[in-house]
């Protein structure tokens, strides 16, 4: 009867084991199971807009002597238009208005042919093209282009002003921020905003090429209505600008509706000061 008791004894603590053991081995493959899978992604389903690095980092202002900033301000800056100029060239036109501005007397010649202009083209079905923080997309010359944002027009504007100028793109900064810190100083401003602010959306995309040149992945959309203008002044309730626009001249728009447009754009502008303030 012992030696039973004894054999009974040695089987359940046998059996204790050998649940302990599936246990264990059963919560290793539990852990492992719920550890995060690396995939790795051999071809896209849809278009995606452009990653967020592609947009210019906020820069770092300049350092300006204080000066009291008043309530309203309206710059002398000489207008031109693009009616009967340039089809889709606006920031090139709002950029010689800049240049005018600060003595240049340039061509739009001279401005095209100091900015990187390249059409899309089609390879095997796909619609590949430079991003507009690279080139102007399309031509100056054709209606049916796009067009260019900062880094492109600092580019230019750097290898055509003299060397006490700079032009420093000011992307990320609030459009009120810029009005109050540059136009005091006498120093007008590029914008980017939408044609008569009204509302942009997507449009035409293509998929972007690399700084080579090579094919990517990567989608972009254009923005339907995107328009460049040259922010002169300001006041309480306003902002003006020289529209290049169709001949428009002076026009103004509610500091709400210009700072919506300025922010759905991507809060893009671009100044050119002195070589001492520009860092």
């Amino acid at each position: 009867m012992k030696l039973n008791q004894k054999r009974i004894g040695l089987l359940v603590l046998l059996l204790l084991l050998i649940g302990a053991a599936v246990f264990g081995i059963s919560l290793v493959f539990r852990q492992q199971e719920t550890q995060p899978v690396s995939l790795e992604i051999t071809e896209t389903t849809a278009p995606t807009q452009p990653a967020a690095e592609s947009i210019p980092a906020e820069i770092q202002a300049p350092t300006f002597a204080p000066i009291e900033v008043p309530d309203s301000v309206q710059l002398e800056v000489p207008y031109i238009s693009q009616k009967g100029l340039l089809p889709t060239g606006c920031e090139l036109v709002s950029s010689k208005m800049l240049l005018e501005y600060w003595g240049l007397e340039l061509t739009i010649e001279e401005i095209i042919d100091n900015t990187f202009c390249e059409y899309p083209v089609t390879k095997n079905g796909r619609t590949y093209g430079y991003s507009p923080y690279d080139a102007f997309v399309g031509s100056p010359w054709d209606e049916t282009s796009f067009g260019c944002f900062p880094p492109v027009i600092t580019d230019m504007m750097n290898m055509l002003l003299p060397e006490e100028l700079e032009a420093v793109d000011l992307s990320g900064m609030e459009l009120a921020e810029i009005a109050e810190t540059y136009l005091p100083r006498e120093m007008p401003v590029l914008v980017w905003a939408t044609i008569s602010m009204i509302e942009s959306y997507p449009s035409i995309g293509w998929y972007l090429t690399d700084e080579n040149g090579n094919p990517t992945e990567e989608w972009y959309e254009w923005p339907a209505n995107e328009h460049c203008l040259v922010l002169v002044g300001y006041d309480s309730e306003r902002y003006y600008f020289n529209d290049p626009y169709n001949g428009r001249g002076l026009v103004s728009y509610s500091r709400e509706l210009a700072e919506t447009r300025y922010e759905e754009i991507g809060k893009m502008a671009v100044v050119v000061m002195e070589e001492q303030y520009a860092g």
